[in-house]
């Protein structure tokens, strides 16, 4: 049973955050740069204060004079609330020409009375210094005003209680807002949070395997090694192994071949099944470069291309691929007519032919299962190139026809879920499948320039083949 876990650590945190150092890069300087702008297009606010004191009228004793404080005070908050009613503000609005009302005028200012005391503070906002310590002078010469009529009067009808400016308010030097430094800043660190955030989203969602680690984890499976992924190269990369036969990629086939034949010591590995899990993995050019590595040792190898909704074969060799599987299977044409052997090489190609109405049920039948009978005693490897598993069913279908499969997974595309769907899928149907590998893996930095990467002519023995006579009908 296949069970697809994964567990978060400080390690896994920051290898995710290593790994996808870009997204927070790019998003801390998205958060920088939006609160940098917002602050330059936002209105410039400046604050500007008056201070009133508020005083007690009668009394003579001192005990008169605690017991008028105290009661002042208890009044400070009632003289804070009528600071902002339209009792005050609606004659600042008329002698200052203000467009705009009590209501939003009172969201403007700000009263604060410190506890214990019979100071009050009246801070407004504006949009220009001027502006600012006129509503404030205004408001605090009204406020004024009111507490002496709505005070208590005396016997001569003097008010009891009246406050006085003591403190004019000034046209600001500075605006309190926006702050263009503290803004950028915040922004800058809100982004940095939530680059961080999308990281490790980023990684918790992105479930491709892009190292043979991974894909060991993801699946119970052998990995038999990893290709990697050519650079500026595109689908259809091409016979690398004939191309570049000491390059890395001619290696690293190598060590595929070598990691098969000790997946195959307990049983004969000679009927090899090459798929993938869905399209565009490079299982065909997997396949042709696998075999043509089989092929280097002086094996006996057959290539066969069994994909008959997509055949790749022919194009990759560069040969005429007209004739092929279709025409033996349907009896147009003998093994030994449509197979194409590579000059002076031990590699032998039978492409797919024309595309067939029934794909499936050709590769199901019983000329598919005598023919691969057939030419197999002829060989010491017969590989099958194979649709995807998850993509059409032809995969499971020829299964039962081969000893194993080899899983070409693919480094940027593949998903864990997809390959789990495509290793239960095939099994199910009785397939086995031998060993994954790890397809256009990214190389490692510290990787050493060991190998020779330049384009070499290719040998004379790996020209273009040619059709061998018949000698076998099957």
């Amino acid at each position: 049973m296949i069970e697809n876990t994964s567990a978060w650590t400080l390690g896994t945190i920051w290898t995710s955050l290593k790994k996808r150092w870009y997204i927070v890069v790019v998003i801390t300087a998205i958060g920088g740069i939006a609160g940098m702008t917002f602050s330059l297009l936002a209105l410039p606010v400046f604050q500007s204060t008056a201070t009133l004191f508020v005083s007690i009228n009668q009394g003579s004793t001192g005990t008169d004079l605690n017991q008028g404080t105290t009661y002042a005070q208890n009044q400070m908050q009632s003289y804070a609330q009528l600071a902002t009613s339209s009792r005050v503000l609606d004659p600042v609005i008329q002698d200052l020409g203000l467009d705009t009302d009590a209501q939003e005028l009172a969201r403007q200012v700000e009263v604060v009375s410190p506890t214990n005391t019979v100071i009050l503070s009246v801070t407004a906002s504006a949009g220009s210094p001027d502006g600012a310590a006129a509503v404030a002078n205004a408001i605090a010469e009204q406020l004024a005003d009111a507490v002496q009529e709505v005070s208590p009067r005396s016997a001569e009808g003097a008010p009891s209680i009246t406050a006085s400016i003591v403190d004019a308010a000034e046209s600001p030097r500075f605006q309190v807002s926006p702050n263009k430094p503290r803004d950028t800043l915040l922004a800058t660190a809100v982004g940095f949070l939530a680059g961080i955030a999308a990281a490790l989203v980023y990684g918790v969602l992105d479930t491709r395997m892009p190292n043979a680690a991974a894909l060991k984890a993801a699946v119970p499976l052998p990995v038999l090694g990893s290709i990697s992924r050519v650079p500026g190269g595109k689908r259809g990369v091409g016979l690398l192994v004939a191309q570049e036969p000491l390059g890395r990629a001619s290696e690293e086939f190598r060590r595929v071949r070598s990691a098969l034949t000790y997946a195959g010591v307990s049983e004969r590995l000679q009927r090899i099944m090459v798929t993938s899990t869905a399209e565009r993995e490079g299982k065909s050019t997997f396949s042709a470069n696998f075999a043509l590595t089989l092929a280097e040792a002086r094996s006996r190898v057959l290539l066969i291309d069994a994909d008959f909704r997509k055949p790749r074969i022919a194009d990759l060799f560069g040969v005429e691929g007209a004739v092929g599987l279709t025409s033996v299977l349907l009896g147009d044409a003998s093994f030994e007519q449509a197979r194409i052997e590579r000059k002076s090489t031990t590699l032998d190609l039978l492409p797919a032919g024309t595309v067939p109405p029934n794909p499936s049920e050709m590769l199901a039948s019983e000329a598919m299962r005598q023919l691969i009978d057939a030419v197999t005693p002829q060989y010491d490897y017969v590989i099958i190139d194979s649709p995807p598993i998850l993509s059409v069913a032809d995969a499971n279908l020829t299964s039962p026809l081969v000893d194993g499969a080899v899983l070409v997974v693919d480094a940027g595309r593949t998903r864990q879920s997809q390959l789990v769907h495509a290793v239960t899928s095939f099994e199910t149907a009785g397939g086995r499948i031998a060993g994954a590998v790890l397809n256009k893996a990214r190389q490692r930095r510290n990787a050493d320039g060991y190998y020779v990467e330049a384009s070499r002519p290719t040998p004379a023995h790996l020209a273009k083949p040619s059709r061998r006579a018949a000698r076998v009908r099957v």
